[in-house]
């Protein structure tokens, strides 16, 4: 669910999207528990290449040698001289490229990345601004909450939900922005062990009708939110959302008893899987085992673009293909249906 503007990128932007890049690892620094902050930082003929706005993500390449697979992690600084980029990773069970910057990755190393990307980005403070972050959804929100309180003299309130007091990330960045904004940032924190988990009536008294609210955490906790927003009056115009949970209720759902044949070259390998009922052809291959290139899964980085070569597809909402790129035949897999009994894709 995205209750924001979204613009598709240009051929020119998707092309340099596309493209990775080897960025050095300069530090790890543990955060929590159960996460590390990796700062990294572009050769200097590419610091131009990896500019980014507060809030948008970098897609990385890890996981074991034989099988790496591209993922997405939000940047939580602001811009710096040198070109450093912070992303947040946090463990997750078999998380395949998150466990491996945890466990294997150090300092002096390089890893591939595509340059940033994302449109979940501050609109022009007014009054102020509600942020709104649980768990890791916390690396946009303090990149927001300093970028809103360093340009503008608006007032930002924080909510951030944690498992428990040990799992909290980015304390040091959040304590810097009280000690310098005190009079304009404050901050809420919630405990589940200790509190339970929250629901819209634990958001509802921290709500304004006036202020932008921008959110990032599990899909419950956003729709929870979200529920309380509408329900206090906050116009959709202002309320936010940063997922990585594709959407996939989206579209027709005629064809949901349905089967079709998937062609995929992937490496110059081909491969054949079944697609079922409105399953995406992302999904699909996921399914059946297939070495497939992807990140975010909600058609925002483009790590799986591939060309239509036969069939048609029914293509759900994204942020990255405009209608001549999907004339020319792109489309991404993660927001494509099958909407013949036989498609061919091939992977660049």
């Amino acid at each position: 669910m995205r209750l924001r503007a979204i613009t598709p990128f240009s051929c020119s932007q998707v092309a340099k999207m596309i493209e990775a890049h080897t960025l050095n690892v300069v530090r790890i620094t543990p955060q929590g528990t159960d996460a590390v902050l990796l700062s990294l930082k572009p050769n200097a003929a590419e610091i131009g290449t990896f500019g980014f706005q507060p809030g948008q993500y970098l897609t990385l390449e890890g996981g074991p040698q034989d099988t790496p697979q591209w993922r997405c992690y939000s940047i939580t600084n602001g811009s710096r001289n040198d070109g450093g980029i912070d992303v947040l990773v946090r463990r997750v069970p078999g998380g395949l490229v998150s466990n491996w910057v945890c466990d294997t990755l150090r300092a002096g190393d390089s890893i591939r990345a595509m340059p940033p990307a994302g449109r979940f980005l501050l609109r022009e403070p007014q009054q102020l601004v509600q942020l709104f972050a649980g768990g890791s959804g916390i690396a946009p929100i303090v990149s927001l909450a300093r970028q809103a309180l360093e340009r503008s003299q608006v007032r930002v309130t924080l909510f951030y939900a944690n498992r428990n007091r040990a799992t909290v990330m980015l304390l040091d960045a959040l304590n810097e922005l009280l000690a310098h904004y005190a009079n304009r940032f404050n901050v809420q924190y919630w405990f589940d062990e200790e509190t339970g988990l929250p629901d819209a009536e634990t958001f509802r008294p921290m709500l304004a009708a006036h202020g932008d609210a921008y959110i990032c955490g599990p899909e419950p906790f956003m729709q929870a939110i979200v529920a309380a927003a509408k329900g206090f009056g906050v116009p959709e115009t202002r309320i936010h959302l940063e997922s990585f949970a594709a959407n996939d209720e989206q579209g027709d759902s005629t064809d949901s008893d349905k089967q079709a044949t998937l062609e995929v070259t992937i490496a110059g390998a081909t491969h054949e899987v079944i697609v079922t009922g409105n399953e995406t052809l992302l999904a699909a291959m996921l399914k059946a085992g297939l070495p497939v290139p992807y990140a975010c899964r909600v058609g925002e980085c483009a790590s799986c673009m591939c060309r239509l070569v036969e069939g048609n597809v029914e293509r759900l909402e994204n942020e990255v293909l405009d209608e001549d790129d999907e004339d020319d035949g792109w489309i991404l897999a993660c927001r494509s249906r099958a909407r013949t009994e036989k498609i061919v894709i091939r992977f660049p």
